[in-house]
């Protein structure tokens, strides 16, 4: 009211009271709603920025709503990967408890299997020294025979010696068949083999020579008995002049 009163005041100056009271008081009232208009236009700016940011803030409740979502798939996804890793874990262990196990039976085999093959390497040796026995005996019944055949060799014994070399190392023979030819003292030096291969031959040959050197003047010959040869080594024995008997054939040179 001091307002109205203020204005009236002045405009009673220039106008009648109940005009001057008039104008008064629509000025204030004019006044009064000029104000409430310009607190309103700021009220709807302050309410129109409130809704904008509440909009903001609500997509950003939902941005956080669909990255929370995100997150519970990733731990699900992280929970599943763990889970398949360990029975995958579970089923290498598994797998590895059987290779080891495998392997423990594949050694135990592997083991029997050396066992056998002992056995049957020490069957073989036996086999082997019983007929390589059976050879020299065979061998020492057989070639005195056939000597006398073809050179006419008087057979004095035959049996397995043992002669020393030029180097001075005894050499054990399986057969030596010692006899004469035409009054002649002759040595026969036997080899004795199941199989005999070139390089048995061209062995043999060398400690004839040795043997030879360390007996000059002696009538020392090499002979081969055994039940086959190759062409290789049968053409290395025809070569040397070296006589052999085989159950395919028998080769004794010309007694000189």
């Amino acid at each position: 009211m001091t307002l109205v009163s203020e204005i009236r005041s002045r405009l009673v100056r220039a106008f009648p009271e109940n005009q001057a009271d008039l104008l008064a008081e629509v000025l204030v009232e004019s006044h009064a709603e000029l104000v409430n208009r310009a607190d309103f236009h700021k009220l709807t700016e302050v309410v129109h920025d409130l809704g904008e940011a509440q909009k903001r803030t609500e997509m950003r409740v939902e941005e956080l709503a669909d990255a929370q979502k995100r997150t519970e798939i990733h731990v699900d996804e992280l929970a599943r990967s763990q889970q398949e890793m360990r029975v995958t874990m579970q089923e290498m262990q598994a797998t590895m408890q059987a290779m080891q196990a495998s392997q423990q039976d594949m050694q135990g085999s592997l083991q029997e299997m050396q066992w056998a093959v002992t056995d049957l390497a020490k069957q073989v040796g036996g086999l082997s020294n019983a007929v390589g026995a059976n050879l020299e005996d065979f061998a020492c019944d057989l070639v005195p025979e056939l000597l006398e055949k073809y050179w006419r060799f008087v057979t004095v014994s035959a049996g397995p010696e043992e002669l020393t070399t030029t180097d001075g190392v005894g050499r054990e023979f399986d057969v030596v068949v010692r006899g004469t030819i035409d009054g002649r003292p002759v040595t026969v030096l036997c080899e004795t083999k199941a199989t005999v291969s070139t390089t048995e031959v061209s062995k043999f040959l060398r400690i004839v020579e040795k043997v030879r050197e360390a007996y000059p003047g002696e009538d020392i010959r090499p002979l081969f008995f055994g039940y086959k040869a190759n062409s290789a080594a049968r053409g290395l024995i025809t070569q040397s002049h070296a006589a052999m008997i085989f159950t395919r054939g028998v080769m004794i040179p010309v007694a000189a």
